[in-house]
């Protein structure tokens, strides 16, 4: 796995428009439990007896939270640098809390392409099944979208906010090295002596 992280050859396993990633099995893994959940939601909706509602609820939910826990915690940090959590104190209040890479140049545009269109994507395919079950009358498995909408919308809250505090850091950072220049140049030329 070592040689993996360090851009060399991607795994025959791995989809072509991943094989250029950085890190093409984090990418894969990206999406591994979507498809899973995206599974097991289609086969037991559509295509199994309805006395299987509950087994297609729990195997849905278990990918949901796979999803959720490896984009969170891993895809997250390793494809796009970015990480969040909610930090709940003991008097009852929360705080999001973000953390960014430092040199966003290292980020490679496979692995963001690939992150930050499986975090996009994601809700809406979950929202467009909400609109036909609600459409059709059929709101047997509304509460499953449901739960399903609220793990992707996470992420995506999650990793927007994060995203935006990353830009707002880097903008600091930007303004703080350009002070630090004028302030050397005008040094250089006796100024501010």
């Amino acid at each position: 796995t070592a040689d993996l992280e360090a851009g060399s050859a991607a795994p025959s396993y791995v989809p072509s428009a991943l094989r250029s990633a950085k890190h093409p099995v984090v990418a894969l893994f990206h999406f591994a439990f979507k498809a899973g959940a995206l599974a097991s939601y289609l086969i037991g909706r559509h295509f199994l007896p309805t006395a299987n509602y509950v087994m297609t609820f729990i195997f849905t939910v278990i990918f949901l939270a796979l999803d959720f826990w490896t984009v969170k915690n891993v895809t997250g940090r390793k494809l796009v640098g970015l990480r969040w959590w909610n930090d709940s104190r003991e008097d009852g209040t929360s705080e999001w809390i973000f953390e960014c890479i430092e040199d966003d140049s290292v980020i490679d545009a496979t692995d963001r392409n690939a992150f930050w269109l499986g975090l996009y994507v994601w809700p809406l395919i979950w929202g467009l099944f909400l609109i036909l079950n609600v459409i059709s009358f059929n709101l047997d498995y509304v509460i499953l979208i449901v739960v399903a909408l609220v793990f992707a919308g996470s992420n995506l809250t999650g990793y927007w906010k994060c995203s935006k505090d990353a830009k707002q850091r880097l903008q600091q950072m930007q303004g703080q090295l350009a002070g630090r220049a004028i302030q050397a140049m005008a040094g250089s030329f006796g100024f501010g002596q």
